[in-house]
């Protein structure tokens, strides 16, 4: 029989194991909380890239253009005869395309992208690592691309649902999670949004697994 890549991937794609659901279940987790054996799907953080690219969809801010020279997060200078890049927090249309657009130099970091295991640019990273750190959390609450991209996804939810608190509780919901929001959590973030404000909550929003996890 001739090797046929067509063939494998149909064998992967319509395997028992390919189409695990990513539910949990107890009775299995006591035997392999790991999953070793494949028994569910493991959820997946999204990319750093994702992360970036998914917050600027939802708030409402990604600028769609596609093609023609990338942006620059960072600002390149000599010092000594050597070439240094500053990083930098440009704001605007231009700088919020897909971070597939981002120039990569050896030197330029993105704090946000970095935090979220964006492999360092001047070093080879054959595959990158994954890692869970309380740094990643902080970011997504006090990085000054997020609580820009907050205020924003806080101004679209308004202009969708007006002032009323539960309807902006369930647009924030269907913008970010594709679903309404589940009683108790509707029941949690409405005394939330009226003593902390719409902004802080879409922070709380970007910062949630259901969110950056895809199951």
């Amino acid at each position: 029989m001739a090797w046929s890549l067509k063939r494998l991937h149909r064998q992967i794609v319509t395997s028992a194991t390919f189409r695990q659901s990513s539910a949990p279940n107890p009775a299995a987790a006591k035997v392999d909380a790991e999953n070793r054996g494949l028994w569910r799907k493991s959820p997946q953080r999204l990319e750093a890239e994702a992360v970036r690219d998914a917050i600027l969809a939802v708030s409402g801010e990604l600028n769609r253009q596609m093609g023609g020279p990338g942006y620059q997060d960072f600002r390149p200078f000599l010092r000594g005869g050597t070439q240094f890049f500053e990083p930098l927090d440009p704001a605007g249309s231009p700088f919020n395309r897909r971070s597939l657009y981002r120039t990569w130099a050896r030197g330029g970091h993105n704090q946000l992208l970095d935090t979220f295991d964006c492999p360092d640019p001047s070093t080879a990273a054959p595959r990158r690592s994954v890692t869970t750190t309380p740094l990643q959390a902080l970011s997504l609450l006090n990085n000054s691309f997020v609580l820009r991209m907050s205020d924003q996804f806080a101004d679209r939810i308004r202009h969708d649902a007006g002032e009323d608190v539960a309807r902006q509780i369930t647009a924030a919901f269907e913008l970010a999670y594709g679903r309404p929001p589940l009683p108790p959590e509707a029941a949690a973030a409405q005394p939330f949004v009226t003593e902390h404000g719409l902004p802080a909550f879409c922070r709380i929003v970007l910062n949630s697994n259901a969110f950056l996890f895809v199951d």
